[in-house]
């Protein structure tokens, strides 16, 4: 890439000094055609992660494909905590160098790997990869060293070069995204070289940008990615033309194994409110998502908001709902968060119309009680996981709230709460009853999941669990002559935490291991307190480094590195039970499962979603099941769950359930 001097030229277009989110919309009145008429594009900006880096690439080639446009660009790689902690760690400069080279390796690395991926994001990788192999791209990566234990690289300038030599620079707030173009409130300050008084300016950024570019700006290190990756990206670019940045279109509605999703969502349009009753990994958020497109589409609301718990599920839908922005799909609206480190339900309440709130439950009631009437009248809220609507104190923070809104939808593979009827009885009169039903024989026969096997484990109660029963039921007694008895979800939550911290367990685990060890890979281990789990850890060790905790304070970049294929099994609880989708997990070992269905069809959700990369993927699913006894003092759950996981195994693609 030659080097352009700054010049005024004759002015190529029509800019304006200043664009801000609500007057301008940066994409269309700025970005764009920037992109359309310019011959280079210099950037400096934030950070990326590899879906940023996609959508950038996606974008400049929408712009430019059959132009000459070139870019180069800087970034800062989006360190996880663990890297940002390594970094600190280290005090050789010369591994410090080593460290920061494979970091920048990793984005580009995981690019290479989603050139093999089933969905839109192979697309998006392919175009990448044709814009560095055809050197229509250029890519270095910033580490800021002006102080110790320095942040991200946050310097936000561009500079478009047109022909003739004109030139415009920009800084502002911007990120390189859909959601910093379009969807974020964001401004830029445009210098333009034609316009009086701006050249300067102009020749401002670009002496900055070029500093940069060559690695002299003093406190930054900007590095270029290694040949050896670069040539990775090339040998597996497309050949000849760039390839079309369009979507592989969705799976047509005839597919027999989708007909449920539209089954649904006719269902609830019908009934304007309900509950959609869908197995896990069946699609319930896609579903969701054509619901919405439905409603949009006829005009019938001009807001949303989606609820549920857990920040990893809420993360999952607002990035959904970004994509779905971002292919065209959604309407394009204004996406807000509340959980969490997000606090945006203020912004979204002054101002709900064209725009979705994803907000945690807990702190749902309120902005219930801040929107009007005539907001609700126009709005669909959307319960996920909507059995954890029924807890106690959302009923009484909740109660009659949801009665203005026009539609009303809640979505679970399991619905009713167990031993809790007040609790069932809120969902149905808040929400309205089940409409749809889609179950795990149905999901398995269609194909939308795949087939597995179940392996029980024998075990057995060790003398120190046989005392600490005794003791529950010494504490039940004791309770009764206080006047105070325990309720029967009381008694049985404690007798199944005895069994779900069976001391024999780890040991029979141990014994099996020898003769299955393969097991291992692409697993979760569900137990049920972070002390149990400690003397499995160390089992773990004996057969791979490759295994991580997931507990409540656990960092979330556990789950990253798992769902990435980096490490072999997460050792975890509830936590991780609904909602996340990692398609390549292939077992999972319930060291505690409870009496009710809800949490086991959960847990074993986790491993039966369909792996387009291995489609004849067939699961596995160990438990512990404890031999029916003539003296247990309640009914043997494990003997229950087991003839009904025993069943569901033998469930085919093709068989007639639900035909």
């Amino acid at each position: 890439m030659t080097k352009q001097s700054a010049g005024p030229g004759e002015a190529p277009l029509s800019l304006k000094a200043h664009y801000r989110s609500g007057r301008d919309d940066l994409a269309q009145d700025f970005f764009a055609p920037c992109l359309r008429k310019a011959v280079r594009y210099r950037r400096a900006v934030g950070y990326f992660s590899t879906s940023a880096l996609l959508s950038w690439a996606d974008a400049l080639l929408r712009f430019a494909h059959d132009g000459a446009l070139t870019a180069q660009l800087i970034a800062s790689p989006e360190l996880s905590s663990a890297d940002a902690a390594t970094l600190r760690s280290l005090q050789d400069p010369e591994r410090i160098a080593a460290y920061q080279a494979m970091i920048v390796d990793r984005v580009l690395g995981e690019i290479v790997a989603l050139l093999d991926s089933p969905d839109d994001r192979r697309l998006r990788a392919n175009v990448f990869a044709w814009l560095v192999a055809n050197e229509r791209v250029q890519l270095k990566f910033a580490f800021p060293e002006h102080v110790e234990d320095a942040g991200i690289f946050h310097e936000k300038i561009g500079v478009f070069d047109f022909p003739g030599g004109a030139q415009a620079a920009f800084t502002g707030s911007a990120n390189e995204t859909i959601s910093g173009h379009r969807n974020n409130y964001e401004s830029v300050d445009v210098y333009r070289s034609w316009a009086p008084g701006e050249l300067e300016r102009v020749k401002v950024k670009v002496e900055q940008f070029e500093e940069a570019w060559a690695n002299l700006a003093p406190g930054l290190k900007v590095l270029s990615p290694s040949t050896a990756v670069l040539d990775r990206i090339r040998e597996r670019a497309p050949r000849g033309t760039a390839p079309t940045p369009e979507p592989e279109p969705a799976p047509a509605v005839s597919d027999p194994r989708w007909a449920h999703q539209d089954e649904a969502v006719a269902a609830f349009l019908e009934a304007r409110a309900g509950v959609l009753e869908m197995a896990t990994g069946t699609g319930k958020t896609r579903t969701a998502l054509k619901i919405l497109s439905t409603l949009v589409a006829r005009d019938a609301i001009n807001t949303a908001i989606v609820t549920m718990e857990g920040t990893d599920l809420l993360d999952q839908w607002a990035d959904e709902l970004q994509d779905w922005n971002a292919t065209g799909a959604g309407p394009g609206w204004l996406i807000y968060r509340q959980y969490e480190r997000h606090h945006e339900s203020g912004e979204y309440a002054l101002d709900p119309a064209r725009a979705i709130m994803v907000i945690s439950r807990g702190q749902l009631r309120p902005l219930l009680d801040r929107l009007a009437p005539a907001v609700k009248a126009r709005a669909i809220i959307v319960h996920d996981e909507v059995h954890g609507l029924g807890t106690p104190s959302l009923v009484e923070a909740l109660k009659g709230r949801h009665a203005g809104f026009a539609y009303r939808v809640g979505l679970s593979a399991t619905p009713e709460r167990a031993y809790d009827a007040q609790g069932n009885t809120f969902v149905t009169e808040e929400l309205g009853p089940v409409l749809y039903q889609f179950p795990l024989e149905m999901a398995i026969s269609r194909g939308v999941l795949c087939e597995f096997d179940y392996l029980p484990l024998p075990y057995d109660l060790t003398p120190g669990d046989r005392e600490r029963l005794q003791a529950i039921y010494a504490r039940k007694a004791g309770r009764e002559r206080e006047g105070r008895p325990m309720s029967r979800e009381e008694l049985w939550t404690e007798i199944a935490k005895v069994y779900k911290t069976a001391e024999m367990k780890p040991q029979v685990f141990a014994d099996f291991l020898p003769s299955r060890p393969e097991v291992l890979k692409r697993s979760i281990l569900f137990v049920e307190t972070r002390e149990y789990g400690a003397p499995i850890l160390e089992l773990l060790h004996k057969y791979t480094h490759l295994y991580r905790t997931y507990y409540a304070d656990d960092d979330r970049d556990h789950l990253v590195a798992f769902a990435r294929g980096e490490i072999d099994c997460l050792v975890t609880c509830h936590r991780i039970s609904q909602g996340i989708d990692i398609r390549s997990l292939n077992t999972v070992i319930l060291f505690a499962s409870a009496r009710a269905r809800l949490e086991t069809i959960q847990r074993i959700g986790r491993c039966l979603r369909f792996d387009p990369l291995r489609p004849d993927k067939r699961a596995l699913v160990i438990d512990f099941v404890r031999p029916a006894s003539a003296g247990d003092p309640v009914p043997n759950a494990d003997q229950a769950r087991a003839q009904w996981l025993s069943e569901l195994a033998t469930v085919r693609k093709g068989d007639s359930h639900g035909a």
